[in-house]
Parts: C-alpha cells; structure tokens; sequence
C-alpha cells in the first residue's frame, strides 16, 4: 500500500520537504519580503571645507548614535553629488542638491525634503544700484557654468532685459573666489546662490563697501521658474546691531533638498528624515522654527516614504523601540513567526494525516465487513446455497487487511479487525454446518 510506504518515508518525502520549504521561505523573507536596512551607506558632500560636507559629516555622527554607519566621500561643485546619485555605478545612496539642478525627467532619485532657504545672493560695489537693469555694462561675476549661480545669473539677466552683450559675464571656479575678486575689486557686482552661513556670504555681508540688491518684479521671475521662491530678509536680520541689512530686501531663493536613491530601503529614509529634523528645524535669519526640512514643497520627484511619514504613517514598532530593534522586531513579527507557525502547523498535521488515512481504510474494511455479516441471517434463512459466496468476499476481505502491513502503532485496531473478520467466519461455519 501506497500510504505504508510514504509513512515508512516520511522524514524524506514529508518532514524534510518542509523544513526546506521553511528555510526557504525565511531566506525570501530576510531578502526579498522584509528585508533588514544595510548597515551602512554612502552620503557625498562637496569640498572638504563646503557646507555639504558640513552637512554629511553632521548626518553620519547622528545616524552612527543609531547603530547605522555612514561613509562620506567630498565631490567638487554644486552638482556633483546629484551626479554620482545619478550615476547607476557609484555606490553614493544620498546627497545635497539645489532645488535649481532639478529635472521633470530625472530618474533613480527623490528628495527626502527640502532641509533649508539659500537666497540668490547679489552684491555690488556700487550703493546707487538699486535695480537689476542698472547692472548694464557692469562686470558681474558668478560660479562655473551650469552650475546653480550661473542659471540664476542668467535668468536675471533676461529678468532685467540685458542681453549679455550688455554686461561682462565672468565665470570663477567657486563662490569664494567671485567674492574676492569682488572685494579687491576686479569685478563690480556677483551672483551667488548659497546659504547664509557660507563664508562667501559672511564676507560679503560684513564688508562696508559691499551692497546687498534686491529682486525687483520678484513675481514675474518666480512665474517664469516656479524653482524660486520670493523671500523678504528683513532689515537687521543678519546682524541687528549693524543694522545688516539696512532695510527689507525681496530676494529670490532656492531649496536645497536631501536626495536619495529610489532603491534605499525605507526604514533607512526615515532615519534620514528624524536627522534632518534634529540638524535643520533650527531657526535661523533665513527661517522661522520648524520651517525646515519640508517634504512638500520640493522640486525633485518626493519620495513616498517622505510623504507617508509626513501624514503621520509610521510604522508602530519605531515608535516604541530603537532604530535596530523596531527593524528586527517588525522581521520577526511580520516574516519569521508566521511562517514558523504555519510550518509548524503542517508538520503537527502530518502524524493526523496518516491517523486520519489508516482510520478512513479500516473504517473501509469495517464498513464491507458490517454488510457481510447483515447478509449472513437472510442468507442462511433463504439462501443457504450462498454462504460459501459470503465466504469467499470474507476471504477476499481478509486478504487486503493482511496486506495493510500497518505500522506498530495501528497494530491493535489492525489486530481487531482481524478478530471481527474471524467472529464473522465463525458465524459463517457454524451456518453452513446446520
């Protein structure tokens, strides 16, 4: 019989089958299902001194208090990061990027948030200058091209309808060093976007000859690229007792967004984001408390994780348990003891399943046997010719039952059949003998 052999192989074809299953299945879920975040990641700064260096450095000290391990590698430019994130063989899983490098058609990339205001800057040697178009036949001087700085030069050329016929357009490998030159006087006027704490702008800010210019028509610029933001810095703000800047001043301003990969785990993202709260909530003269990091108003793709954690979707166990335990936790609830459940449920099953086979053929053979012996009275009675055929289906009956070769477990109720079959033989003789 085809159930002796399967239950003489069990461990083979039943329990191990199982367990490999199991083992598979748990393998999927660690890898695939519910995968740990990695251990460790890459973030790109820019120069070793720049404030997105500043900024990773910052990043990796906190994310390290949380068990997550972070490597920085410097780049050089503004757009650097944003181009080893792009790049599909560079290990670099997150970056700095202005909101004015953002593409509809980038793809691989979203932006966690954007973590803080960086104002166009525009100085001049020149106190009269109060409109962009009185910069006609100036020199003006701004960062490499395509970078940031240069865009937003162009666009206030055109704002302010000069062509570029009409000024000297000067290209400088950094921001630090168009605003050296525009100290010592070799250039008349700079356009810089970056941070309120970038030693450019400090310098600038703090040099009696150098004059802050505002955006005039801010509105129209900011309809042509919707990247730029108006902003009013008001008077005093950045330095109140030297009166810096002397009066309100409408400038434009631009997003520098925290990037990621599409591919870095979700748990990692949010890790991310509880940094840049604690790194750039605080207030300062460019923003008021809590202002930043906003995952809304970004100009790259928004992740989805970002937006989710925002309406307030996260996951419970992070909210009651340390980075690292949430994830081992959420694994271990989600993934590993439901499969361990079910699998133990099946090999609990198996030894039901072969009681539950060998009950169904016994009650099988008690089943034919009950209608033999309720044909041996009308039999005898009337049809006494006919006991050697109820005979031979006894016989035939007692041969399959010997055949069962049941395990020693099901030995007696095998037994007992057997002494039913004989009762029923003995009835039969005793029948046929009248």
């Amino acid at each position: 019989m085809k159930l002796i052999l399967l239950f003489r192989r069990r461990w083979l074809w039943l329990y191990l089958p199982v367990l490999l299953v199991t083992g598979i299945c748990l393998l999927l879920a660690t890898t695939l299902w519910f995968p740990l975040p990695p251990k460790s990641f890459v973030i790109a700064g820019s120069l070793p001194s720049g404030s997105y260096t500043s900024f990773a450095l910052r990043y990796r000290d906190l994310l390290e208090s949380r068990g997550i391990r972070v490597d920085t590698v410097t780049t050089e430019g503004a757009s650097a990061p944003l181009q080893r994130l792009l790049d599909a063989q560079s290990d670099v899983q997150a970056g700095f990027a202005q909101g004015l490098l953002a593409k509809p058609d980038m793809q691989g990339i979203v932006a966690l948030a954007a973590i803080e205001r960086q104002p166009v800057w525009i100085f001049t040697r020149s106190p009269g200058i109060t409109l962009l178009s009185q910069l006609k036949g100036l020199r003006i001087a701004t960062s490499d091209v395509g970078s940031p700085s240069w865009q937003v030069a162009q666009q206030l050329l055109a704002h302010a309808r000069l062509l570029p016929s009409d000024v000297s357009l000067q290209i400088r490998s950094s921001s630090a060093s168009a605003a050296l030159d525009l100290v010592d006087g070799r250039v008349d006027a700079v356009v810089i976007v970056a941070s309120g704490e970038s030693d450019s702008v400090r310098l600038l800010t703090r040099s009696a000859f150098i004059h802050l210019l505002g955006v005039d028509r801010i509105a129209t610029l900011i309809a042509r690229d919707t990247r730029l933001k108006p902003f009013v810095l008001p008077q005093g703000a950045i330095e109140l007792r030297g009166d810096i800047p002397p009066r309100d001043i409408t400038m434009a301003a631009a997003h520098l967004h925290l990037l990621v990969r599409t591919s870095m785990h979700p748990a990692l993202q949010r890790a991310l984001l509880d940094v840049a709260h604690e790194i750039h909530e605080t207030p300062s003269f460019l923003q008021r408390q809590g202002e930043f990091p906003n995952s809304r108003e970004v100009d790259f793709n928004p992740s989805p994780v970002a937006q989710a954690l925002d309406n307030g979707n996260r996951p419970w166990l992070e909210r009651l348990l340390p980075y690292w335990w949430a994830q081992l936790t959420e694994l271990l609830i989600y993934a590993v003891l439901p499969i361990l459940f079910f699998s133990l449920l099946i090999l609990l099953w198996i030894p039901y399943f072969f009681d539950w086979k060998v009950n169904a053929a016994l009650q099988n053979f008690y089943g034919e046997l009950k209608f033999l012996e309720m044909d041996i009275e009308p039999t005898a009675s009337s049809r006494p010719i006919e006991i050697k055929k109820l005979l031979q289906r006894l016989d035939e009956i007692e041969a399959k039952v010997t055949l069962l070769d049941l395990p020693n477990s099901y030995a007696n109720r095998w037994y007992t059949l057997r002494e039913h079959i004989a009762r029923a033989r003995e009835k039969l003789l005793n029948m046929r003998s009248r």
